[in-house]
């Protein structure tokens, strides 16, 4: 009998429930004489292990409450219920109690001792049957949660596995698209570029390199004997530096190509380090720059010229000046020799004077010549002029001006006018007027944040090609702006004032203008005019 399991006696005729209890205490199991009403709470709270009940005693039940009590019982539980009964008692049949209590032992009376005391007995041990069963239900119960759990949770874990693994597919298959994609654009690139990339290990031995390199042996390892014996020890010291100290490498030579001719070139390298930043080999390119030395040296070659022009064009300038100003004075000499002369006519004892006089007047014209032809020369004649492309002129002008622009910082525009356009002018000459307004451009705009030079050419109304230089400098000052073609002056501290006026004479000696206009958004504009070859003298 379970420690909560009460076995309950409900007989109120007379001392049938002291009787019964000292049956029972006497040789079975202990009884507790209780009401209707207890019998019923004690149905609700699961604590009943067994009844005796008198029939007497049925009238005593709230036969709805007991019935409701009853039906509320768990499946396991089927509460054993003795009743003592002599005859059929108010109607009540055999049947009917049946119906009622379910689990029902009728004992009629008179009752033996050891009758009743068997039957309670049986009816206690049902019940701890019934407790066993519901223990064993409550643990199946406890079994199959703990197996629902259980299966839940593999089945969570699982899910989660199978996505972390659906996730890590996923992933690897995206790294192997983005490795197929960066191994063809590697392999593109070097398709593409003009240049050969090459390996090494990490004590500088080369072990590849790419197919844009053919040496005349096909070797690798002995590579370095293809460079010029003149460049050799540069770039053996400058390669043996980068792999002591693990720096980048970087180096121009001539190297022998598959014909035997030697190539210009352009080799970098970089070292690729692992996690403990040792040196697991490098990585280089090696690049042909045998046309940008020879572009390089036209450069030079170009500037030098236009150094040369700009020297001739000063001493041109200063020639002319200086014809300019000995004319007047020989005029005047010659005319008062002249006179002298004519003075000197009526006597004959001064042939001598009139001698020096003669030869005075010979040299005076000599002079004057002289002095016209150095004006001739300062005056640009057409000797050099010929029929050339504007927008070439002019690209090539800012080529030479702007070849370290983008190092300065500079944002540089080239609008052209987009009809091919022909200028008959002494390319040097122009190029020069062009590359000094290019010159103070770049020195207008080294002072100020927002750095931009345009340089634009077109066709004016009139028919005559303009260019013009705009930069987003301080501008010039509004009282130095007259004066800003005339000789020896200049606004800047260090400066000989000879620039513009060199530049002004070139273009005046071609038939053009040069002019200069201060910009509403701020800077200065440069331009100048040029006839057309088409138009004719």
């Amino acid at each position: 009998m379970s420690g909560e399991d009460r076995l309950l006696i409900l007989a109120p005729r007379g001392r049938d429930a002291a009787v019964i209890c000292g049956q029972l205490k006497e040789t079975g199991p202990n009884a507790t004489v209780a009401t209707a009403a207890e019998v019923v709470e004690a149905i609700i709270a699961g604590s009943l292990g067994a009844a005796v009940i008198t029939d007497e005693a049925m009238a005593g039940f709230d036969l709805v409450a007991l019935a409701a009590a009853l039906a509320a019982q768990p499946p396991w539980s089927d509460i054993p219920f003795l009743i003592l009964t002599r005859r059929e008692f108010g109607g009540w049949t055999r049947a009917r109690l049946m119906v009622l209590f379910g689990n029902l032992t009728i004992l009629e009376r008179p009752l033996y001792g050891d009758v009743l005391i068997g039957s309670v007995r049986s009816a206690l041990r049902a019940r701890a049957r019934q407790r066993r069963a519901e223990a064993y239900l409550l643990a199946r119960e406890a079994a199959e949660a703990q197996v629902r759990e259980l299966a839940a949770t593999l089945e969570t874990r699982v899910t989660e596995r199978t996505q972390a693994l659906s996730d890590a597919l996923a992933e690897r298959a995206e790294t192997q698209n983005r490795l197929r994609d960066s191994e063809a654009l590697y392999r593109y690139t070097v398709e593409l570029t003009e240049q050969t990339p090459w390996t090494a290990d990490a004590d500088g031995q080369m072990i590849g390199i790419g197919p844009g390199w053919a040496s005349p042996e096909g070797t690798k390892s002995d590579w370095r004997r293809l460079v010029h014996a003149g460049d050799l020890a540069t770039m053996s010291a400058a390669w043996t530096l980068a792999v002591e100290q693990r720096t980048p490498f970087q180096c121009d030579f001539r190297l022998a190509g598959s014909g035997g001719d030697f190539t210009w070139c352009r080799a970098r390298a970089a070292p690729r380090l692992a996690a403990d930043h040792s040196v697991l080999g490098w990585y280089g390119t090696l690049e042909d720059i045998e046309d940008q030395r020879a572009a390089e040296a036209r450069l030079r070659q170009m500037q030098a010229e236009l150094i040369h022009v700009s020297r001739l064009s000063a001493m041109g300038t200063m020639a002319s000046t200086l014809a300019h100003e000995l004319n007047q004075p020989l005029t005047a000499i010659t005319n008062y020799v002249r006179g002298s002369r004519a003075m000197l006519a009526g006597y004959p004892e001064h042939g001598a004077v009139r001698d020096a006089l003669d030869q005075a007047d010979s040299n005076a014209l000599r002079a004057g010549e002289i002095i016209r032809r150095v004006r001739d020369v300062a005056s640009n004649s057409d000797a050099r002029r010929r029929s050339e492309d504007l927008s070439a002129l002019v690209r090539e002008a800012c080529s030479l001006a702007m070849v370290d622009a983008s190092l300065s910082g500079i944002e540089f525009e080239l609008d052209l006018a987009a009809a091919q356009v022909r200028v008959m002018v002494d390319r040097i000459q122009i190029q020069q007027v062009l590359l000094n307004l290019l010159r103070n451009a770049v020195e207008a705009v080294a002072a100020v944040p927002v750095r931009r030079i345009m340089v634009s050419s077109f066709v004016t109304p009139t028919g005559f090609a303009e260019i013009v230089v705009r930069d987003t400098g301080p501008g010039v000052d509004a009282d130095a702006a007259p004066r800003l073609f005339e000789s020896f002056n200049t606004t800047k501290a260090d400066g000989m004032g000879i620039g513009l006026s060199i530049s002004r004479t070139i273009i005046e000696a071609h038939g053009g203008v040069i002019w200069h206009r201060a910009r509403s958004s701020g800077g200065a504009a440069f331009g100048f005019s040029l006839a057309r070859a088409d138009m004719g003298s």
